[in-house]
């Protein structure tokens, strides 16, 4: 299970319990707008589970983040690469910094005309001594190159293309991230009224 799979990873996480629900056999919606954190990640994550517990054939993520954690970015898209549910992932805002990463695992990938997506290279922040400093930039470095090898492999883009445009910070339409293999395919969507959906909202 997803749940128990994150729960496993992340052991500072307690006491969450996913009720059981009546089984359907039909599509489920998700919204997620925020940062990508230890908070949101378990709400994520406990969402897809409960589509899975209701059977639903597929799960539809209208998706848009300003980024945030590294660590809990790749836990994401691990988690929806080896989904055992489909997962169709909708850009209709933002997908910037390792929100690339999350949108990009998804197989089924569409986006809004208006959405934009935003790489550049990973930041740190806090106070270091010397060596710190030295570890830091090293750690810095490693996120840098994990992100561009995953956005090349999941996309168009070859690798010197994918950290040139991290090195100097790039942001690109919709048509020209459907150009790169980042998006397949420019629609408009809207979940029906008469469908409910799960809400993940958190005002940057």
């Amino acid at each position: 299970m997803l749940l128990e799979a994150y729960l496993l990873v992340n052991k500072m996480f307690r006491g969450y319990n996913v009720s059981m629900l009546p089984k359907t056999s039909s599509e489920s919606f998700i919204v997620f707008e925020g940062a990508i954190d230890q908070q949101a990640t378990i709400r994520l994550v406990s969402a897809i589970e409960k589509a899975e517990q209701q059977n639903a054939q597929k799960v539809n993520i209208f998706f848009s983040s300003l980024g945030g954690s590294i660590y809990e970015g790749f836990l994401l898209a691990t988690l929806i690469q080896n989904s055992k549910t489909q997962i169709s992932i909708h850009a209709n805002n933002h997908i910037d910094s390792i929100a690339n990463v999350v949108y990009l695992s998804s197989k089924e990938r569409t986006a809004e005309s208006y959405a934009k997506f935003y790489m550049h290279g990973a930041t740190a922040n806090g106070s270091f001594d010397e060596k710190g400093l030295k570890d830091q930039l090293t750690a810095t470095q490693t996120n840098n190159t994990r992100i561009a090898y995953f956005i090349s492999e999941n996309s168009e883009l070859p690798l010197p293309k994918v950290q040139q445009m991290m090195n100097i910070g790039t942001t690109i339409t919709a048509q020209k991230a459907m150009e790169y293999g980042i998006v397949h395919q420019i629609n408009h969507k809207e979940i029906p009224k008469s469908l409910s959906r799960e809400a993940i909202i958190y005002v940057n």
